[in-house]
């Protein structure tokens, strides 16, 4: 059987009703809004498919499986009521190594960007898919959906075991959903996971320290006639932004693994959100007596959250002994998500030496093998489970921003190399 051709010809088959399942798809709403979700319209929806068509489907609650609040790794704080995992496996007939595709259907919230095109109409302009949740990463799982049920439409007779899996909660650092599916349906040989990847491989995924920092101060109204007192919160904000860049450069003196070696900044150290006072009409002209920043510290395999921890705090440290007379009291630091571990496979194992293969074979290039740029929930596999895992899919922009996209061709060079990764991990029973 020539595998290639048959992935060409299943792939082309399925073209409309990946790109009907797909829009389908990203039209639900499926925001992330700690402590909260909206995920299980888009979960019933998945699972309807697949009962349709006559797979195993079950849908299930995360934290009341088994073992999972007593999990060491559990995270506290979340409410997963009406927030279920989905879960589904094809048998296979023996003889051949099991494979997991797994991902979320969560997004992050819409918040506050401005978006050109409508974030939950699915429309394509220019070959381009917009939608939230379109790059990270709805569309990727609506697409493996599509190639899951065809596999087994098609009388396709995998000797190994092949499961798709689609959980909760797992943007603003939730994971605990992707740890209950492994509690529930026992560990595999390797996972896929479908973040986008420009059709490169990442075996390894950056760790992430997620802290809140508070900087207060007197605070006060502007009398007329009065002189202002110090702006103490904006002052000491001041201070921090303008030594971050010394943070930035310890941080880059760490030994960078190799497969991290290709980024300029392997270890970026990230502003993610500032607010001081509030904004607009409604809003009294004052000074703000707490300013609040977000702040994200990545790191890579390797590194711990003691040492991390340790260097920040020697360095803000540094910073307030120099700048006493603006620190009469050292900012609040509150960790605002779970330590992200960083993690990796091995990149000479056989799962990402085969997808690299396939990849090849389909692309007609090499796909580069790096570690991804961002955090993840495969670290769960990885170091929990002892899962070999790769993070595997198409080419898509403006994740967690406004007129999100995912480019819909490299959708269809996503599943045609999966299908025929499928074939050669799994196996096909002639």
């Amino acid at each position: 059987m020539d595998h290639r051709k048959l992935a060409q010809e299943i792939v082309q088959r399925y073209r409309y009703e990946v790109i009907q399942v797909v829009t389908d798809v990203l039209r639900i709403p499926s925001q992330n809004k700690p402590p909260m979700g909206e995920e299980k319209a888009v979960q019933e929806f998945m699972a309807s498919y697949l009962a349709r068509a006559g797979l195993p489907v079950e849908l299930y609650q995360p934290d009341l499986v088994p073992g999972m609040r007593e999990h060491p790794e559990f995270w506290p704080g979340r409410d997963y009521t009406n927030r279920p995992n989905l879960s589904s496996k094809l048998k296979g007939k023996g003889g051949g190594r099991s494979l997991l595709l797994t991902g979320h259907c969560d997004t992050v919230a819409l918040g506050e960007n401005v978006w050109t095109h409508p974030p939950f109409a699915a429309e394509i302009h220019q070959g381009k898919m917009y939608a939230l949740g379109a790059s990270d990463m709805k569309s990727q799982m609506a697409a493996m959906l599509v190639l899951y049920k065809a596999i087994a439409e098609q009388d396709i007779s995998l000797r190994g075991d092949l499961a798709f899996e689609s959980v909760v909660d797992e943007e603003e650092g939730g994971v605990n959903a992707t740890i209950a599916g492994r509690l529930r349906d026992g560990v595999m040989d390797a996972a896929i996971l479908p973040e986008a990847t420009g059709l490169d491989i990442y075996p390894a995924a950056r760790g992430a320290l997620i802290l809140g920092i508070y900087f207060s101060g007197a605070g006060t109204w502007l009398d007329v006639g009065k002189e202002a007192q110090p702006a103490d919160a904006v002052a000491q904000l001041g201070i921090f932004l303008s030594h971050l860049d010394e943070l930035r450069q310890k941080r880059r003196s760490h030994p960078v693994p190799p497969i991290y070696q290709a980024y300029p900044d392997p270890v970026p150290v990230q502003v993610t959100k500032v607010y001081g006072g509030g904004w607009g009409s409604e809003v009294p002209i004052a000074v703000p007596n707490e300013v609040r920043v977000e702040m994200i510290a990545q790191t890579l395999p390797g590194e711990e959250k003691e040492a991390c921890w340790q260097e920040f705090n020697e360095w803000l440290e540094s910073v307030m002994a120099r700048h006493r007379e603006a620190f009469p009291k050292p900012p609040r630091i509150e960790q605002k998500l779970r330590w992200m571990y960083p993690s990796q496979t091995d990149p000479t194992h056989p799962l990402v030496t085969g997808l690299a293969a396939c990849a090849a074979q389909v692309l007609g290039r090499q796909p580069v093998i790096k570690g991804a740029p961002y955090s993840c929930d495969i670290w769960a596999l990885h170091r929990l489970f002892g899962m070999p895992a790769v993070i595997f899919g198409p080419t898509g922009g403006n994740s967690h921003a406004a007129d999100e996209y995912v480019e819909v061709e490299s959708l269809f060079a996503f599943l045609e190399t999966l299908l025929l990764f499928i074939f050669d991990w799994c196996g096909v029973a002639e």
